[in-house]
């Protein structure tokens, strides 16, 4: 009897879809659970960020306007010394250089308003950028250590650069400017300590151990049992007189 090509390619099929099945199964497992769906996803554009001390801006603000300030002199001195450019060239650049200059300090001023972090139970979250923003998040689990750092203009308003360094990296993972010395000194301490709790070992006794060691004690006195009344039936049965 001739059997029919497409019934005999069915059970091919079928299989071949179950072990599809399967591969997609186990590629979509892995050890530590399920893969994540995107809706899943916890967002870091939503988590709840501060901002950075309210004189930080302000110093930004100072630095820039004083280093356009100079800028703005030395172009001017040099236009008027130098008699190979005329003063009409001079001072038709200075309008355009005046606007400029203020743009840039706008936009370093924006950007100083724009640092935010938060911390966090298991991580350090970082963020800055005015129109290319970078979040970062760092683990308990990889800092290595935290370093202060303070400038001159920097102890006129208090201030503290805030860095933190990863395990094996010498470059800062972190550079969070524009926090409180105190605040700063404080956050340094807890890191420090989040760090330290999170390197430690964690032992743990397994339960599998406890309950094998407990059906281990009860078959050991079962057998026990059994012995001694193997024996007892022994030396009755001896004891009987024969009739």
């Amino acid at each position: 009897m001739n059997m029919d090509p497409t019934q005999k390619s069915q059970p091919l099929v079928a299989q071949a879809s179950d072990s599809t099945a399967e591969s997609a199964a186990e590629l979509n497992h892995y050890q530590h659970g399920h893969i994540l769906r995107p809706a899943q996803y916890i967002p870091l554009s939503r988590l709840a960020l501060q901002a950075v001390d309210a004189n930080y801006p302000k110093l930004q603000l100072i630095i820039s306007i004083t280093i356009a300030v100079l800028i703005t002199l030395g172009i001017t001195i040099f236009g008027l010394i130098n008699p190979d450019i005329p003063t009409s060239v001079t001072l038709s650049i200075l309008p355009g250089y005046a606007l400029l200059a203020v743009i840039i300090i706008k936009l370093i001023h924006m950007k100083a308003k724009r640092i935010a972090y938060g911390v966090f139970e298991h991580e350090l979250v970082f963020r800055e950028g005015l129109f290319w923003v970078s979040t970062t998040a760092l683990p308990y689990t990889r800092l290595q250590h935290v370093n202060l750092s303070q400038g001159p203009a920097e102890r006129k308003f208090d201030l503290v650069s805030l860095k933190c360094f990863s395990a094996g990296s010498g470059v800062a993972e972190i550079d969070l400017p524009g926090l409180n010395a105190e605040l700063a000194e404080h956050l340094r301490q807890h890191l420090l300590a989040k760090a330290a709790a999170s390197h430690q070992p964690i032992i743990e006794q397994p339960e599998n151990d406890s309950t094998s060691s407990l059906e281990n004690d009860t078959q050991t006195s079962a057998d026990v049992e059994h012995q001694l009344n193997t024996s007892k039936a022994e030396t009755s049965s001896e004891d009987t007189p024969h009739g």
